[in-house]
């Protein structure tokens, strides 16, 4: 009878293609990882993985055997489901990944909400990037991802995965009231900023693109001189005078004193917030009931 940890690191192995990689979804050593494989070989009796290179690529036998271990893989965790959805209350651990400004409002929220109501679940929760959170979504390394996309973004579809609408988080223009007190409200705003200093994430993430893209239609690339992609830092930036910036208005309830919000268009942009999870676990009734939780977490900021 085959490992299924064994399969996983095969089937990870396949979707990642380094073996750090797996070692960091599944939180084993690389050593553990390549003793595995190794184990793997020996209980299927042939080659699953060959060097080229400098890299590990699966043979012939691996890319089957992996295939087979996905479908596995997707058949316990329906069987999981299933088997607990038969319980009169939801148990059971589900893992949540999210960003920043989710994990310090919605988040919690939410695990407030199902402790009252379902004290059975336990959410073990992962501070992450969206693009880092998505990619190891098919590989069960999370149970739940919450993801942000910028005005104009497409999300590509991921085979197994079905994201869930949760809610439209408006973009806003923030200032210093001293550099508030010296626009033109009658006039363009940001094109009033051309010649300020800028708080944006780094260079080539989603929201770095979108404020680039927006300044350039207006004449200018913004001049970005506070690079995090802390929320936090950037408005503390803004606050004392030293940037102006743009974020999303989930993330201006813990901002400090000082700012000005302003609009940018009308109607507002908006960043959309997803959840995504695996269609294997559409009847996982604790993964159900984390969803509906975030649901319920998102309605005070509607």
């Amino acid at each position: 009878m085959l490992n299924v940890d064994r399969l996983r690191i095969l089937a990870e192995l396949s979707r990642l293609g380094t073996l750090t990689a797996v070692a960091e979804t599944l939180s084993y050593s690389t050593s553990a990882v390549s003793q595995q494989l190794h184990q793997l070989e020996k209980d299927v009796g042939a080659p699953l993985v060959e060097r080229v290179g400098r890299r590990l690529a699966l043979t012939d036998q691996g890319t089957i055997l992996a295939g087979h271990a996905r479908t596995i893989l997707a058949d316990l965790e329906r069987a999981e489901a299933d088997v607990l959805a038969a319980a009169s209350e939801p148990r059971g651990t589900v893992t949540v990944a999210a960003f920043q400004s989710v994990a310090t409002t919605l988040v919690p929220a939410a695990v407030g909400i199902l402790r009252r109501e379902h004290p059975g679940i336990e959410v073990v929760f992962r501070l992450g990037e969206t693009d880092e959170a998505l990619a190891a979504l098919p590989g069960a390394g999370v149970d739940v991802v919450i993801a942000e996309s910028y005005p104009g973004a497409v999300t590509p579809p991921t085979p197994g995965v079905v994201l869930v609408p949760l809610l439209e988080d408006p973009l806003r223009l923030v200032v210093s009231a001293e550099r508030a007190a010296l626009l033109d409200p009658g006039q363009d705003v940001l094109g009033q900023l051309a010649d300020a200093a800028w708080a944006g994430e780094p260079q080539h993430t989603p929201p770095r693109e979108w404020l680039g893209e927006r300044c350039r239609r207006r004449g200018f690339e913004p001049r970005v001189t506070c690079v995090s992609e802390d929320l936090l830092v950037q408005a503390a930036f803004v606050a004392g005078g030293h940037a102006v910036a743009v974020l999303p208005e989930l993330a201006l309830g813990s901002a400090p004193e000082g700012i000005v919000t302003l609009p940018l268009d009308d109607p507002a942009p908006c960043r959309t917030i997803t959840a995504a999870w695996r269609e294997s676990a559409r009847n996982h009734r604790a993964a159900q009931a984390v969803l509906e939780a975030l649901r319920w977490a998102v309605q005070p900021t509607r």
